[in-house]
């Protein structure tokens, strides 16, 4: 089987895989208050599967790119690709299943910290895979930022 398909059924079992532990719908986490300016809400499960598809096609560059040169670490980088998609997809459970705002900001907050890292250090390998990052060094601020008012406008709730 070639690699780009196993980096493929990898990157859907783990975005799929997350949802199957938990949800987002979940009462608890759909009655926290939240900011006025959070009128795209229902676009945000979208914005989600742009990132990943994204990031998958990314990761499938590097591996192709970086195999026709040795010292480029396949590996290594496909580790990183994975701790991204792995922090990404526990920030549900985190969130909803511990009732931890302040663990989903750590979650998301890494991994977007992972991804500006990766989109650096994969510029040599594959401009396009770099710029594919793009929309996670996006959404993932935003998403970020959005944890974080949503600890600020609930006190008290969901600090463990």
């Amino acid at each position: 089987m070639k690699a780009r398909w196993i980096i493929l059924a990898v990157s859907v079992a783990i975005f799929f895989g997350g949802n199957l532990l938990t949800s987002l719908r979940d009462p608890w986490f759909q009655n926290l208050t939240r900011p006025g300016w959070l009128t795209f809400e229902s676009l945000i499960p979208l914005i989600w599967a742009v990132v990943w598809i994204c990031g998958t096609i990314s990761a499938i560059l590097v591996w192709e790119k970086s195999r026709r040169h040795s010292r480029d670490r396949p590996w290594f980088f496909m580790g990183l690709y994975i701790a991204i998609a792995l922090l990404t997809t526990l920030y549900s459970p985190v969130v909803v299943e511990l009732r931890s705002l302040v663990g989903g900001l750590i979650f998301g907050g890494l991994a977007t910290i992972l991804a500006y890292v990766v989109a650096i250090s994969v510029r040599k390998i594959s401009t396009t895979a770099s710029w594919l990052l793009l929309p996670y060094m996006l959404w993932g601020p935003i998403g970020t930022y959005l944890t974080w008012v949503l600890i600020q406008l609930n006190p008290g709730v969901g600090k463990v």
